[in-house]
Parts: structure tokens; C-alpha cells; sequence
């Protein structure tokens, strides 16, 4: 729509040509009125129209006062006069100041009509050459900033700054990494919609880079607070596409000939995409993978490396109690741990692979639901790789996991306590400490520990150990060696679970086991001697 400002001195003729014509049915839209030639030019500077129709009799200030006045400012504006005077001699002023036209009071409606259908014809062409100027402007400063940046052009010799319209006081990079659905069309409106807020704004310069688009900015960001707010614009130009964006800043810098230090600094920020921690521009000076937060706990070997398979251990530990809270206390230290270690996206997600596939298929072998937990663990790390941010890594495999919780029956309702003891039965097997149930149920260990000595009236090891020696004793009753069994109940020396049974259950577990079996072939002769 094209903006009209209406200025005549009497109310009824600004009211009348409000209402008379259907303004958007032409292309317009009354934007506001003037009732004096003053106001006129203070009404003309707040609302910027396309069109004035003015009366060209004014008390004051005339109609012809008023396009002298705003023409030394606005020489490209346009006026339609009103007038209530055949006078040749105002229609012959009024042409020599350039006026689109010269209509006689009281307006014929269809001649004013034909008027504003042609004055739209002219406006859109002016609009249509500035497009076509600018475009071709932009696009030119577009491939020589390119090939500074690309081509190792280090001298300002080859882009002049005064040429281009680039006498700044500062130069920055930004670059935007953009995913979505391949759109070649959509590719082509983003970038148009970005210069429209940059270029055509005199704020910067828009131009394509191997991974998405880049801004050459005349106003730098120095501050989070200006690149959050930077990135919230972004995303509203760019918002009513699927787009996921990432955006990093170089240094600002006071010349062309550095702006490809600038871009260098700003494509580094950028390769560490996948640490980022927040949603917004990440700046020059901020370290990559400074996304960790509070003290890290070193679980590891001697040589620092994270142990991931105690990491699995414990998110199969908050799996099998069902608890949402204790898988995101592990999935935290995950990330803390592993990003330490790993540098690279690919080794990180690796590591993160590892360890839900330990965790998951320790989860399934000893689970009803075996199929649908297999089913989840091969979305799960398919997703694993194809996550653009840690963020997104962690956001997702609590989503998959909170599921498989759901799938399990949901999230238990039991006491910490209950929970513990029922793990601890459903698990002999395994490597069992209390300081590490003591971080998966997030409890101080001491203090866990006199709360389940309190509750069950034994140490957790002595507790553990009967646990043990009941499983021992139902897996011997099976028929299974003595060495299977010492595994199954999570001793790997067979003379330490000897010694452990027999201080438990009284006698050898091969003293128990053929003890137990002459008792069964006796009952059974019995049985048959009863029968006969």
C-alpha cells in the first residue's frame, strides 16, 4: 500500500476524501491529515507519504508554500493539488513545481480515481528501478566482499571502501550456519529477506559463505546482551521458516583489509558449533566448550580417561529404579566428563553411543520388555548422530529415555529405600557400591548409609552379601557349577565367594550343592517307593 497524507483547511473536504474513495482498492491507505500548511510539513516528516493532496489555498502557509518547503528535503516527492480557482495562473505554478496533477474542487470521484491509478503506475515504477538499483548495488558489493574473504584479496586496493559505501568506523563478521530441508527457492527468499534488514538499511552486507550466509556488519557486537538481541531478530526475520540457526561473530575490526581476520575468527567460533550452549551469536573471545558448569567428577583410570562403562553402570542403575531425575544426573555428568576428554563431535558422540549401548543392553537382558527397550536403544543412537549441539544430544536422550522409563511402567512411587533394597535383589550381579547408588539416587553415601542400616539393620555390604548367597543357593539348586555361579552373584574369584558362602550359609557351596542334590534323589526314591 501506497501512504497518502490529506491537507485541506476544511474538515468537511478531509472527511469527505476519507470516506468518498476506496483507497485500498487503488493501492493506498489515508496514513493521516494536515488542516494547515504548517502542520502539513511536520505531518509529511513523521509519516513519510507516498502521495499529499494538498489544497492549494490555505489560510497561512499555501498548498504551494508547503511543496516548495518539503522539496528541498523530499525532491522526489509527489503532490496532487486541489484547488477551488480555475486560475491558469496557480495550475501553471503548480506544474512548474512537478506536481502529479491539478484536480478542481468540488473532486469528481472518477476523476480523482483515474488520477491515483495513474500516480500508482509511476510510484511503482520508481520503486521497481530502486529495487533493481539496489540489488544490483548489493550484488556487487556482495561478490567483491566475497572475494576478499575467499580469494585471499588482503589489500584494500582491491575494494575501496569509499566505492563500495563502506566508510565505516568498524567491520564484523557474522556468520549464520542454517539447516533445513533442501529448498533452493526457500535458500533465495532467506537470503532476500536478510537484506532487506541489512542492506537496504545501510546496517550491513549480506553474502554466502560454504555453510550458510554471512553479514558484514557496520554496527559491532561486543557484549552478550547485543548478541543475544542480534540472534532474536534473526530469528524473527527468519521465522516463519523451519530453520535451526547457529550464529558466530569475529572481532570487529577498523579496516577493509582486516575484515578477513574478522571472518577467520568468526568461521573458528563456528567449527565449535556443536558446544554451544546457548541460542544466540556466540562471540570471538568465548572459549569453546565453555558450556561446563560446577566441579567435575573425575571417574576414570589413571590416565584420566572417563570410564565409560561405570558411566553406563549408573544410567542402567536410574533406568532400572525408573527414576527421570537420576537419568538427567547422569546424563549432566556424562557431558561433563566426556566433553573433558573428548575434542572432537564425532568422538563425543562415539563416547555417548558407548555408553547408552552398554547401559541399554545390560537394561534389556534383564527386562520383560526386551523388544520394545531393543527398539528404542536403535532410534536412540541413530539420533545420537544426528544432532547438530551437545544441547540437542542431551535434550534428545532424555526424551528417549524418560520414554523407555514410560514403557517400563513409568517412574516408581516407592521410597528411596524400598527402591534400593528391590535394586539390590534385582541385581546381585552386579558391581554394586554404595557411593555410586548413593549419586544415582543423589543422597551423601554416610548418610545413605546409616539411613539404610537404620532400615534394614544391617550394613549395605553385609546386606548385599545375603542377597548374594540367596541368589547363590537358588542358582546352585539349578544345577549350575560353582565357578558359573560365583559370576552370576558378582565375584570374580572363586576362593573369595568359597569363603564368603560358607561364612553365610554354613557349609561349601559344593558341600551345599551335593547336599541339596542327595535330597532331591532321596525325595524322589521316596516318591516312587509310595507309588509302587
Amino acid at each position: 500500500m501506497y501512504k497518502v497524507l490529506l491537507v485541506d483547511d476544511e474538515p468537511s473536504i478531509r472527511e469527505g476524501l476519507t470516506t468518498i474513495i476506496d483507497w485500498e482498492k487503488y493501492g493506498f491507505q489515508v496514513t493521516g491529515t494536515a488542516a494547515s500548511g504548517r502542520e502539513a510539513i511536520t505531518r509529511f516528516e513523521e509519516l513519510e507519504p507516498d502521495l499529499t493532496i494538498i489544497d492549494i489555498r490555505m489560510p497561512g502557509m499555501t498548498g504551494l508554500d508547503v511543496i516548495e518547503e518539503v522539496r528541498q528535503h523530499h525532491p522526489g516527492s509527489h503532490f496532487l493539488i486541489l484547488s477551488g480557482y480555475a486560475d491558469f495562473d496557480y495550475a501553471k505554478k503548480a506544474i512548474s513545481f512537478g506536481v502529479d496533477g491539478y484536480l478542481l474542487k468540488p473532486v469528481d470521484e472518477e476523476e480523482m480515481i483515474s488520477e491515483l491509478e495513474r500516480i500508482s503506475m509511476v510510484l511503482t515504477r520508481e520503486r521497481e528501478t530502486l529495487a533493481r538499483h539496489a540489488g544490483e548495488d548489493t550484488a556487487y558489493r556482495e561478490h567483491q566482499i566475497e572475494a576478499l574473504l575467499f580469494d585471499s584479496l588482503e589489500s584494500t586496493e582491491t575494494m575501496e571502501a569509499n566505492a563500495l559505501g563502506l566508510n565505516w568506523t568498524q567491520y564484523q563478521i557474522v556468520l549464520l550456519e542454517l539447516h533445513a530441508e533442501p529448498d533452493l527457492q526457500r535458500g533465495s527468499m532467506v537470503k532476500r529477506r536478510l537484506a532487506e534488514a541489512f542492506d537496504q538499511k545501510d546496517r550491513g552486507i549480506v553474502f554466502s559463505f560454504h555453510s550458510g550466509l554471512g553479514l558484514l556488519c557496520k554496527e559491532p557486537i561486543l557484549n552478550v546482551q547485543s548478541a543475544q538481541s542480534l540472534y532474536d531478530e534473526l530469528e524473527g526475520l527468519l521465522g516463519e521458516w523451519d530453520i535451526h540457526m547457529y550464529a558466530a561473530a569475529g572481532q570487529p575490526v577498523s579496516s577493509t583489509a582486516e575484515i578477513a581476520h574478522s571472518y577467520h575468527q568468526a568461521n573458528g567460533v563456528l567449527g565449535g558449533r556443536f558446544l554451544f550452549a546457548e541460542q544466540r551469536v556466540m562471540l570471538w573471545d568465548e572459549k569453546k566448550g565453555e558450556i561446563v558448569s560446577g566441579p567435575v567428577v573425575s571417574i576414570g583410570d589413571e590416565s584420566g580417561e572417563p570410564d565409560e562403562a561405570e558411566l553406563a553402570d549408573k544410567l542402567y542403575y536410574a533406568l532400572d529404579i525408573r527414576s527421570s531425575e537420576s537419568v538427567m544426573r547422569v546424563l549432566t555428568e556424562m557431558e561433563e566428563l566426556l566433553i573433558s576428554h573428548h575434542q572432537s563431535e564425532q568422538a563425543i558422540k562415539t563416547a555417548f553411543s558407548q555408553v547408552f549401548s552398554l547401559a541399554i543392553n545390560k537394561l534389556a537382558a534383564t527386562n520383560q520388555q526386551m523388544q520394545s527397550i531393543m527398539q528404542e536403544h536403535s532410534v536412540l543412537i541413530t539420533e545420537v548422530y544426528h544432532q547438530l549441539t551437545l544441547l540437542d544430544l542431551k535434550g534428545m536422550a532424555a526424551e528417549h529415555l524418560n520414554r523407555l522409563i514410560q514403557r517400563m511402567g513409568g517412574g516408581s512411587k516407592d521410597t528411596v529405600l524400598k527402591q534400593m533394597i528391590e535394586f539390590i535383589r534385582r541385581n546381585p550381579g552386579e558391581n554394586l557400591k554404595l557411593e555410586v547408588l548413593a549419586e544415582v539416587f543423589n543422597y551423601n553415601s554416610s548418610y545413605l548409609g546409616k539411613l539404610f542400616k537404620n532400615h534394614t539393620g544391617e550394613y549395605f555390604n553385609a546386606f548385599l552379601d545375603k542377597v548374594r548367597m540367596e541368589k547363590a543357593k537358588e542358582l546352585l539348586d539349578e544345577g549350575l557349577k560353582v565357578h558359573q555361579v560365583a559370576a552370576r552373584v558378582g565375584y570374580a574369584n572363586v576362593d573369595y565367594f568359597h569363603g564368603k558362602f560358607k561364612k553365610y550359609v554354613g557349609e561349601s557351596p559344593s558341600a551345599y550343592k551335593h547336599a541339596r542334590e542327595l535330597a532331591r534323589s532321596q525325595s524322589k526314591d521316596a516318591s516312587g517307593e509310595t507309588e509302587r
